[in-house]
């Protein structure tokens, strides 16, 4: 996948969540996997979506490059397919960090999208 296909995904995934009014529950969730995974982070929850994502791509690619553990662990807290990030094709951290970025807050999405669809 590449860098603008990842942008686009992103942005169309951000304006779902942002249309839906459940946008402080996808930040709460994702802080709740986050302190799950043992990695003491704390993300502000005034942040626009694009900051969201910077956020979180900086601490991912700072745990891929020296507590590649903690990176592990978010991936299993998050319960982010391994096969998808398998599927990725680069060795570049940044690239790396912006894909699995992405699929975290796919993810977490799709976790508050059925709680609230029930």
């Amino acid at each position: 996948m590449s860098k603008s296909q990842n942008i686009i995904l992103f942005e169309q995934l951000i304006e779902e969540v942002v249309s839906s009014n459940l946008y402080p529950q996808l930040i709460q969730q994702l802080q709740k996997d986050i302190h799950r995974a043992g990695i003491e982070h704390t993300i502000g929850d005034q942040l626009n979506p694009k900051e969201l994502f910077l956020n979180i791509e900086n601490l991912l690619f700072e745990k891929l490059n020296n507590a590649f553990n903690e990176y592990l662990n978010l991936l299993y807290a998050v319960d982010v397919s391994e096969k998808a990030v398998r599927n990725f094709q680069s060795e570049d951290s940044l690239d790396i960090s912006q894909y699995t970025t992405y699929l975290i807050l796919k993810r977490e999405w799709q976790k508050i999208y059925y709680r609230n669809k029930l």
